[in-house]
């Protein structure tokens, strides 16, 4: 992947004439590898605060161990897809991927539960538990709801991501119906063609 990125900024250096249209070829190389970092270094977080406070949530002790789960993947991921960018067998690239996506939804379904199964009876206040005595409800704050936006965030995602595409399934239909034309007229998908005279 570094390989990968050097090579096409390198590239975007030579066939750029001027600095516009340089920066217009590093956005997306600058995206991508500014997006993952950032998520590199809330993965680390999610694992360093899972691993601290493994003993810290008695109302679902699963939700620390989610966390380190959870992040352990994401890491796996994107290992992953440096490593096996060059491979020599795609198709060993292709089973882990399936693998690791089998085993991301398996952990998404699980997540769901822990965290949002708790949230009734799951107290962050650490006074509040020892007033009232009910420490088998404490969560440590920063684990619990560190693992709420991390799920809720993944929530939201998938919802996006599902809408999108049947929206675009959608529009992708209605325009292959909406805009039957024979092959001689000026249609959006016979754009390219000309009309004979």
């Amino acid at each position: 992947m570094t390989a990968g990125v050097l090579s096409r900024a390198r590239n975007a250096r030579d066939e750029s004439n001027d600095l516009a249209s340089y920066c217009n070829s590093m956005a997306p190389i600058t995206c991508k590898v500014g997006t993952q970092m950032f998520i590199v270094v809330l993965v680390i977080a999610m694992i360093a605060i899972g691993v601290t406070h493994l003993n810290d949530c008695p109302q679902n002790h699963l939700i620390p161990i989610y966390l380190i789960a959870s992040g352990g993947l994401y890491i796996g991921w994107l290992l992953i897809e440096i490593c096996c960018d060059q491979c020599e067998y795609p198709n060993i690239k292709l089973w882990v991927r399936i693998i690791m996506s089998l085993s991301g939804v398996g952990l998404f379904i699980a997540g769901n539960i822990w965290i949002y199964g708790s949230w009734e009876d799951v107290e962050t206040r650490e006074k509040r538990v020892k007033l009232l005595d009910e420490e088998d409800n404490y969560c440590d704050p920063l684990v619990y709801w560190v693992a709420f936006c991390d799920i809720t965030i993944i929530t939201a995602l998938t919802i996006i991501a599902i809408f999108s595409l049947t929206s675009w399934c959608l529009i992708a239909c209605c325009i292959k119906l909406c805009c039957k034309g024979s092959a001689n007229e000026h249609t959006p998908l016979t754009s390219g063609r000309s009309s004979p005279a």
